[in-house]
């Protein structure tokens, strides 16, 4: 008889875990890690930035790996405004609040730890005083202003998901002309009610709506243009990539009028677009795509420690004189390695632990079950089938 409940049980949860993992799209998984180690890449090259000069090989792939950013942005979009389906204001409030419990309460925590180190470098009655500005702009260190700005479009989800539903290329033009024509008005507004913070923050929100518009865009339409983007993502992605170089040595005049302010956005949207048909024509074998989604699954936890550990890193390097070397192009590579490695190693680590886990937005291990690898709970199932 308990053989029978534990078999019952694991089939349950075998079905959950099904479930689950339909719900998970490889592509998206794969996009969330490029971005995650192109956001790791931009930050370790920072020293080498500092002395480079403008139209150095160090400022050029600075320059390509920018995608990281509006591409996480763009998965954002697809996953959250292009699938959210809610109907009543309790759909709203458990959709809020689960964002909490996977974003916000993360955020707050690793704001938290980065503000005492702020506070330990510097003048520390601005850092703690100024505190509550900071965590609610993302200034709390240099790139956290990543989340407040993604809450904030979480609360616009419930005006924002019916029109990416019904009329996905309306949302998409809105969005770029607000990019083009009223980040000014936008910025002086800011500026005028809460200073240089908010207008960061302003500038941010204008900036990248256009990037989640763009993944509402895809997940609308993501049946009929997969199909054309997994042949021409190469095109796309050249014709971006060379256009957002060129715009980084001048060679193009951007900011004079709509027409050129709009040459920088479109490079951009091309290179998304490109990576992303990359990502959604790679064939994966069940086994791969459940290792992808457990990688993509820490992006959060990623994004969030990097910077720490980066810390950590710089700091050792010097302590064993070291220092020259963090100047070194080579040793640049040495150091996304490291850092890469060391931030998806500590994600993992915590995601398994039960009171560590929420750390990088993860559920705890022993709800693992219901909402993890489709594989893993086949094999349970498997298992206790024959035992019983």
């Amino acid at each position: 008889m308990k053989n029978g409940i534990v078999f019952a049980n694991a089939v349950g949860s075998m079905q959950s875990a099904i479930t689950h993992m339909r719900s998970r799209v490889p592509g998206y998984d794969v996009l969330r890690v490029v971005s995650m180690v192109a956001v790791v890449a931009i930050h370790c090259l920072m020293v080498l930035r500092a002395t480079a000069g403008p139209s150095s090989p160090v400022v050029l792939l600075n320059t390509l790996l920018h995608f990281a950013v509006p591409l996480f942005f763009f998965v954002s979009g697809a996953l959250v405004w292009g699938r959210y389906a809610g109907r009543t204001l309790e759909d709203y409030a458990h959709f809020l609040r689960r964002r909490t419990v996977v974003v916000i309460a993360p955020y707050l925590a690793w704001s938290s730890m980065y503000l005492l180190i702020a506070a330990a470098r510097g003048y520390w009655p601005y850092w703690l005083t100024h505190s509550p500005a900071l965590l609610l702009t993302g200034r709390s260190w240099y790139h956290l202003y990543f989340i407040p700005v993604l809450v904030f479009f979480y609360v616009l989800t419930p005006l924002i998901a019916p029109l990416a539903r019904r009329y996905p290329e309306l949302l998409l033009i809105a969005a770029y002309a607000a990019r083009l024509f009223l980040m000014d008005p936008v910025t002086r507004v800011a500026s005028a009610v809460g200073g240089p913070l908010l207008v960061t923050f302003a500038v941010v929100a204008t900036t990248h709506a256009s990037h989640m518009a763009l993944g509402a865009w895809f997940a609308a339409r993501k049946d009929a243009v997969i199909p054309t983007l997994r042949r021409a993502w190469p095109l796309a992605l050249s014709l971006g990539g060379l256009t957002l170089l060129a715009a980084s040595l001048g060679a193009i005049p951007t900011f004079r009028d709509p027409v050129q302010a709009a040459v920088v956005p479109a490079a951009m949207a091309l290179t998304v677009l490109g990576l992303t048909g990359a990502a959604f024509g790679i064939r994966m074998s069940p086994a791969t795509a459940d290792k992808t989604a457990r990688l993509g699954g820490l992006a959060l936890g990623v994004y969030l420690a990097h910077p720490a550990l980066l810390l950590v890193w710089s700091n050792a390097v010097t302590a064993v004189g070291g220092e020259t070397l963090l100047q070194s192009p080579w040793f640049s590579l040495v150091s996304v390695s490291v850092v890469t490695a060391a931030s998806f190693g500590l994600s993992a680590m915590l995601s398994r632990g039960r009171t560590t886990a929420w750390l990088v937005g993860s559920r705890p291990p022993d709800r693992a079950l219901a909402t993890g690898s489709f594989t893993e709970s086949t094999r349970i199932a498997n298992e206790t089938r024959r035992a019983a």
